[in-house]
């Protein structure tokens, strides 16, 4: 799905305001955020390193069970309706474009933003938001293991969370494993075990998910339709005869090899914040386990004038909602830091 998007000169739009604020990612979070600071009298501009809005929410073609006021409507409309709302609004956005360079004046933040394909630009803000998300893992921290990248990149194992949903229909009558112990990782073997003849679940630890799909997920167990095994680690990926075997290795050291036609990894996410690495003015910012930014309360960073939201500082739930209320909480503080002369003045 194509969004349309209204992209604006970002260096003569925000010379007309006296508060511009730049938001790095297009997602809920920084949606939100951008949202409240239009309301609020400031002008926020948002960078989107891809063609549209709309962050992970793009990449998932299922219904919303969980966002209250949208039900019937799939992720990927969710984010038609957010990035219409913001369009609605005339925000600036520009899309297909990323940051090069961030310099810290006395007075202000002076950002350098170059297209994908076209010329670079400066101007300068107030403020910086980084609302640039988190993606799943798989491939990077299982791409040492022996075997692993050739099925990855022969397309026989698959990573996103809902990979799976198109393919139901040629994994029906095969065998398969799903590696993980968290929620996407139980509703993906909840939903494969409905349809192929055998499911396995492998985890490294004790299972993460919520009650109610571990809930249906061992009622599989019990009929036998899925196969648990944990605490286990997968040692090695081979192929045999057209068929992927999975060697397991179990605390004790004893190996178990399993033959299967298709795995599925679903062991979590990480934040997109490596691109920080690259800014000399921000590459300081404090982090946590798995790149995640600390913020505190009202979302601000290690950094003066820095504020994070949505996924890519939060740990405990990523969601829209959770996304959409650190947006709120992050333009609130702004604009009262912004009052009390804590943020830069331009």
């Amino acid at each position: 799905m194509t969004l349309k998007l209204n992209s604006v000169n970002a260096s003569s739009d925000l010379s007309n305001s006296d508060s511009p604020v730049l938001i790095i990612g297009g997602g809920v979070a920084g949606m939100s955020c951008a949202l409240w600071l239009k309301q609020l009298g400031l002008l926020p501009v948002i960078i989107e390193k891809n063609a549209s809005l709309g962050g992970q929410l793009q990449e998932i073609d299922r219904i919303n069970r969980w966002v209250l006021g949208f039900q019937g409507l799939t992720s990927q409309e969710l984010a038609q309706e957010y990035s219409n709302h913001i369009i609605a609004e005339n925000i600036p956005v520009i899309c297909d474009s990323k940051i090069v360079a961030i310099e810290k004046t006395a007075s202000c933040f002076q950002v350098y933003v170059k297209k994908n394909r076209g010329n670079q630009s400066l101007f300068s803000v107030k403020g910086i938001v980084i609302a640039s998300g988190a993606r799943t893992i798989g491939s990077e921290v299982f791409s040492k293991i022996p075997g692993f990248n050739s099925l990855f990149f022969a397309g026989l194992i698959g990573c996103f969370p809902t990979d799976h949903l198109d393919q139901l229909e040629s994994l029906r009558d095969k065998t398969v494993a799903v590696i993980g112990g968290g929620d996407n990782a139980h509703f993906t073997a909840n939903d494969v075990a409905k349809v192929a003849t055998q499911t396995y679940l492998l985890m490294r630890s004790q299972p993460k998910s919520q009650i109610k799909i571990r809930n249906e997920v061992n009622r599989l167990i019990d009929q036998g339709r899925i196969i648990k095994y944990s605490p286990v680690q997968i040692s090695e990926f081979s192929q045999i005869e057209g068929r992927i075997e999975l060697t397991l290795r179990s605390l004790n050291a004893d190996f178990i090899t399993i033959p299967v036609d298709r795995v599925f990894v679903r062991i979590g996410y990480a934040a997109n914040t490596e691109f920080l690495l690259t800014l000399d003015n921000l590459k300081s910012i404090k982090t946590q386990t798995g790149g995640y930014i600390e913020i505190d309360t009202e979302r601000r960073t290690s950094i003066e004038s820095v504020y994070a939201v949505g996924d890519v500082a939060n740990l405990a739930l990523q969601s829209v909602v959770t996304a959409i209320a650190d947006g709120a909480i992050a333009a609130r503080t702004i604009a009262k830091d912004i009052d009390n002369h804590g943020v830069c003045r331009c």
